[in-house]
């Protein structure tokens, strides 16, 4: 797991941190017409840093906003007075291990093909952060909050398996990978095309 630290990874890490405070603040004002959750934009700059700059950009940046879910006001009402030390451990970890399985697996399709391989590596990336992200917070979940979990069982949550499903994650993480695989690409793409045309770029 190499990555060079020049003055290049540097500031566009720094400026993917900027934007991603940028993209957090949008998110907690911002709400799809009709449906009940927030843009969350953050995971973008999360992939972005595992394309353009490598594993460790984007663990900082995974791990930054892990800070920011930690000292939201929902997790500090909700998840906090459970099991603090769970809450810490789930906020911080989640994407930042994203971040970095994000990172490796580009790597790796990378290396197949100059082309095609950056392409499906992108694509891939932009997936894996907020299905890994989503998966570590339930297994979190399961262990830490199954209090709170427990509370939402009823007639229309029958057991916690289908309240964490489908009360907890279900649209927030439909949106989540819709809007960063929608986004990341693209975006992405504006510079690792200079490279593909520049390498030294």
């Amino acid at each position: 797991m190499k990555q060079k630290f020049d003055t290049r990874t540097i500031v566009i890490t720094g400026l993917l941190l900027a934007l991603e405070v940028i993209f957090q603040t949008l998110g907690n004002h911002i709400q799809f017409p009709l449906l009940p959750a927030n843009i969350n934009l953050t995971l973008v700059t999360v992939v972005l840093a595992a394309v353009w700059c490598g594993p460790i950009s984007a663990m900082i940046l995974g791990f930054f906003n892990g800070i920011m879910a930690l000292f939201s006001p929902s997790t500090l009402a909700i998840f906090m007075p459970i099991s603090p030390v769970g809450t810490v451990v789930v906020c911080l970890l989640k994407c930042t291990i994203a971040g970095l399985v994000a990172s490796l697996i580009y790597r790796g399709f990378n290396k197949i093909n100059r082309i095609v391989g950056m392409t499906a590596g992108v694509i891939l990336a932009s997936a894996t952060v907020p299905i890994v992200n989503t998966g570590l917070f339930s297994v979190g979940s399961l262990i830490f909050f199954r209090p709170f979990l427990e509370s939402g069982v009823n007639e229309t949550f029958p057991n916690i398996g289908a309240f964490l499903v489908f009360g907890v994650i279900g649209l927030n993480f439909i949106v989540e990978i819709v809007t960063t695989v929608l986004i990341a690409p693209p975006s992405a793409a504006i510079v690792l095309g200079r490279r593909v045309k520049n390498p030294e770029a």
